[in-house]
């Protein structure tokens, strides 16, 4: 989990598509041009309302969001790369449905249920692994499918005049890339396409070269908080002062809780922060600021000398960039009040590669800071089961917190409602 970080100025700093698999669920065509900027960072003029308390607890409420928001969204579950060669497999989990992540022979990445068209079997039993002789084969009665998802081979099947392998692939599941990440979207009739949802997101981040970045390290852990509360902390840096003391040391500007760079003068202009930033000569977010290996090749000179910005596409994709590394998130529902998380450092394969390569220098910050959100968060599921507490409030800092719960409302009334991030 992290913090919204403020901008220099008024907005926030923020391969290729794989292809369609036969028989894959529609996606609607991208416009030509995509929305580029990134959010206008702008306080609240009068105190918000929180979301309903019970949404954060309630399972009956937690189905319909499951149902709404997270089987009706682009939701990033793997990375590219954990797919290196044909036959290779994941097999992840999203609120309960096993999704089978293959590379085929033309080098795309599918999506499938994990379900076998016999009898409902899964089909891989493994976390991971390499597929033999390029087929998927179900453990229970031995039917196998091509990489593509067609039916191969049903041994032992005694013949009927109806039987159709054409009719009994693999169920797909729309699948894409973007920056090194596999979304996957479980969504019925046609869906906005991936690089429609992702905003502005592909050309303010494309000089962190996020497609060809490599995990260094990854943690995954179970928080006992709502998905919600996880993405609003990270909407916010209100917390930081009194959570995260090591950070603020990097960062002066978060023991403003967030209010640095908002507060106006008389005349509406942007008032001049005393208080810099960045702690003078910090040049990424690590225990002393400093950078050891270089910075993406990818990246302007301003993104250079900016240490830190963030960016996040609900509901589980959170990103902690910086010039040398990119600290990510992926947030799946466990249970109501429950998820896991992924967490990954990635590099530029250079960097890993390089002799004495230290990576416990890059791991410490968002080690521990990560460790702080968790841990409110879970207080904070605790703390919103009160039978008296109906709803929070969001205070005039809260903005992407507010923006944040807007579009679950929008989600839940309307499940066509576009994903947009922040």
């Amino acid at each position: 989990m992290a913090n919204r970080t403020p901008s220099r100025g008024t907005r926030l700093a923020r391969k290729g598509p794989a292809a369609a698999a036969a028989g894959q669920p529609a996606v609607a065509r991208a416009p030509a041009a995509t929305q580029s900027r990134g959010p206008i960072r702008e306080p609240l003029g009068r105190l918000a309302q929180g979301l309903p308390g019970h949404w954060y607890h309630d399972a009956d409420h937690h189905r319909r969001e499951v149902d709404r928001i997270w089987f009706g969204s682009w939701i990033a579950v793997a990375r590219a790369d954990e797919l290196a060669a044909p036959g290779d497999y994941r097999v992840v989990d999203l609120a309960g449905q096993s999704l089978l992540l293959v590379r085929d022979d033309a080098g795309t990445v599918r999506a499938y249920h994990n379900t076998c068209r016999h009898r409902g079997s899964i089909l891989c039993t493994e976390a991971s692994g390499r597929l033999r002789g390029g087929r998927i084969t179900c453990p229970y009665h031995a039917w196998s499918y091509r990489l593509d998802g067609r039916l191969q081979s049903t041994p032992r099947r005694m013949p009927t005049p109806d039987f159709d392998a054409d009719r009994l692939g693999l169920l797909a599941v729309r699948a894409d890339l973007w920056g090194g990440f596999v979304f996957v979207n479980l969504g019925t009739g046609t869906v906005a396409p991936l690089r429609e949802s992702l905003g502005w997101m592909p050309e303010r981040l494309a000089g962190y070269g996020l497609e060809g970045l490599v995990v260094g390290h990854r943690l995954e852990v179970e928080v006992a908080a709502d998905w919600k509360l996880v993405c609003e902390n990270f909407c916010e840096c209100f917390h930081c002062p009194p959570v995260h003391p090591e950070l603020c040391r990097l960062v002066p500007a978060y023991r403003e809780g967030g209010a640095w760079g908002l507060r106006r003068g008389r005349d509406a202009a942007p008032r001049i922060e005393p208080t810099p930033q960045f702690r003078p000569g910090t040049e990424t977010l690590t225990p002393d600021g400093r950078s050891r290996v270089p910075p993406f090749r990818g990246l302007g000179e301003a993104e250079r000398r900016l240490p830190y910005q963030p960016a996040l596409l609900p509901p589980n994709l959170f990103l902690n960039l910086h010039p040398d590394y990119v600290n990510a998130h992926l947030v799946f529902p466990v249970g109501p009040g429950r998820v896991r998380i992924v967490y990954d450092w990635l590099f530029e394969p250079e960097a890993v590669s390089r002799p004495g390569f230290d990576l416990e220098h890059y791991l410490s910050v968002w080690r521990v800071t990560n460790a702080q959100d968790a841990r409110n968060c879970e207080w904070q599921q605790r703390g919103v089961t009160a039978r008296g507490f109906s709803h929070g409030v969001y205070v005039p800092q809260e903005f992407d917190c507010h923006r944040f719960a807007q579009w679950v409302r929008a989600k839940l009334r309307r499940p066509s409602t576009r994903q947009r991030p922040l």
